[in-house]
């Protein structure tokens, strides 16, 4: 008998997450990255962004309250056993923070929630008020603002994280050049960390691990520059799956091959630039040179020569499907925690196939992951498999990394060599006598039209002497399967 497949308790927290903050989006003014939020912890953060979550940014006042429910914010990823009352102590000090706000000549500290906050009974709700000085960051938004999905942030366990991913989605470009102190600033840790490893290992690699596990939006890596002997600029390469800011840019909204390649930097005609477009519509790629506002459009005559450009200007960065689907193999290679690699296979391979010839099936199953739950799935009975049997699976491709979306298909013409067949045909007295063969050999050839078939070579087994037969006429595949097909049936 089947036993039904439980889902793990986080597995049931993503479907929760998913349920509750679909389509719920974080609209704020950019200038708002730069207030000081170093009095928060990451649960201050994340409940403050919820909450934000439900404001309209095309509003042009804030509403009398907004409702939030303790189910969203437990769904936030708060591992607290009181929640309750840790979301009243929460609430409690953003209405007491302040955000600060360094403005040259003056230092501007504003209120985030008024201290009027209230919690329904038997309901769940709390009911929040904005402070009017908010409204300059939330409300009435038609320019330098940025957007993000709510559900990116909620799984971050470092609030620096939730600072620098912010800060990314409020940039447009994808290669972004920062001075370590700079890194410092945006993430409040002004004056900290004077040896730069440290830095590197207990901040800035946490920061992009949690981003490249957590978020359904970005994937960051990084080099470093040096001066000198020292590292003083981090290179960011930002891969935007799905940009949120650059909502307004018909080429960049526009799906191709090349979208990948967008922001990345290159050299041309001597000057560094950064790709800005790419209009395949009329062959053309928009260059911005660095540090300047000077625009350069390239026109070619086909696809062709805009495929050769970019190969010339990003010959590092240009990638075939193989390639990036080696770079994704890569990437699992590294991770050395069970958990860990599995969570990112569902991640990358969700809704997708993930190969077949799987241990306990046969080898056409192929094994799937089921979009809507994150469960492994025989695509061939359309059937949710059990857990112990995703248990051997995933084991097993735990040990064999390479296979990860791969699918051994057996080559359905060479399964044929060494099959016995039986044929008819005349004697030396003109009697049809029944012949036994062996399929020795099956070659592709071109026919007459230019069009793969097949020859057939077939060899005596009565009189392994006779020289080895070839069909006189080429075959399709299925012509050779329905002929191999009949002919071993008799016996």
């Amino acid at each position: 008998m089947d036993l039904k497949y439980k889902p793990s308790k986080q597995q049931l927290i993503i479907e929760e997450q998913k349920k509750l903050f679909k389509n719920r989006k974080v609209v704020q003014l950019n200038k708002f990255i730069k207030g000081d939020v170093s009095a928060f912890s990451v649960n201050d953060l994340k409940i403050f962004k919820l909450i934000i979550s439900k404001v309209d940014s095309k509003d042009s006042l804030f509403k009398d309250f907004y409702e939030i429910t303790t189910d969203e914010i437990k769904a936030l990823n708060i591992k607290e056993k009181h929640l309750y009352s840790e979301t009243r102590k929460t609430l409690k000090r953003l209405a007491n923070i302040y955000i600060t706000f360094d403005e040259g000549d003056s230092v501007r500290e504003v209120g985030l929630i008024r201290n009027d906050f209230k919690f329904e009974k038997y309901t769940k709700k709390v009911l929040i008020n904005f402070n009017n000085d908010m409204g300059e960051y939330l409300i009435n938004l038609k320019k330098n603002f940025f957007m993000y999905d709510l559900i990116d942030i909620v799984n971050f366990k470092f609030k620096h994280t939730v600072k620098f991913y912010e800060y990314i989605k409020s940039q447009s470009l994808n290669v972004i050049r920062l001075k370590i102190e700079t890194i410092k600033e945006i993430l409040d840790l002004r004056n900290k960390y004077s040896r730069y490893t440290n830095f590197r290992t207990d901040v800035l690699e946490i920061i992009l691990e949690e981003i490249n596990e957590s978020s359904n939006t970005l994937y960051i890596s990084y080099t470093e520059e040096r001066v000198a002997s020292k590292v003083e600029y981090i290179i960011f390469h930002v891969k935007r799956i799905k940009s949120d800011l650059l909502l307004d840019s018909d080429f960049i909204n526009n799906k191709s091959k090349y979208s990948y390649l967008i922001g990345k930097e290159c050299e041309y005609l001597n000057k560094y630039h950064t790709l800005e477009n790419i209009d395949l519509e009329n062959h053309m790629i928009v260059l911005k040179e660095n540090l300047t506002d000077n625009y350069t459009n390239i026109v070619k005559e086909s696809d062709s020569g805009i495929d050769e450009l970019l190969k010339i200007l990003f010959k590092d960065d240009f990638l075939e499907v193989e390639e990036k689907e080696q770079d994704e193999i890569k990437r699992l290679l590294s991770i050395k925690d069970f958990k860990k690699f599995k969570d990112q296979v569902i991640k990358q391979y969700i809704g997708k196939e993930l190969g077949n010839n799987m241990p306990g099936f046969d080898p056409e199953v192929i094994i799937s992951i089921q979009e809507e739950t994150g469960y492994l799935k025989d695509t061939h009975n359309d059937k949710v498999i059990t857990k112990e049997e995703s248990l051997i699976i995933w084991r097993y491709l735990y040990k064999n990394k390479n296979l990860v979306g791969k699918m051994e298909i057996e080559d359905p013409i060479k399964k044929f060599i060494n099959t016995i067949i039986h044929i008819y045909k005349n004697d030396a007295f003109g009697n049809k006598e029944l012949f036994k063969y062996m399929v020795s050999d099956i070659k592709e050839e071109k026919d007459d039209e230019n069009i793969s078939k097949y020859r057939l070579y077939i060899q005596d087994i009565n009189d392994p002497t006779q020289e080895v037969e070839k069909s006189k006429t080429l075959l399709s595949v299925e012509q050779l399967k329905l002929f191999i097909e009949e002919n071993r049936k008799k016996d």
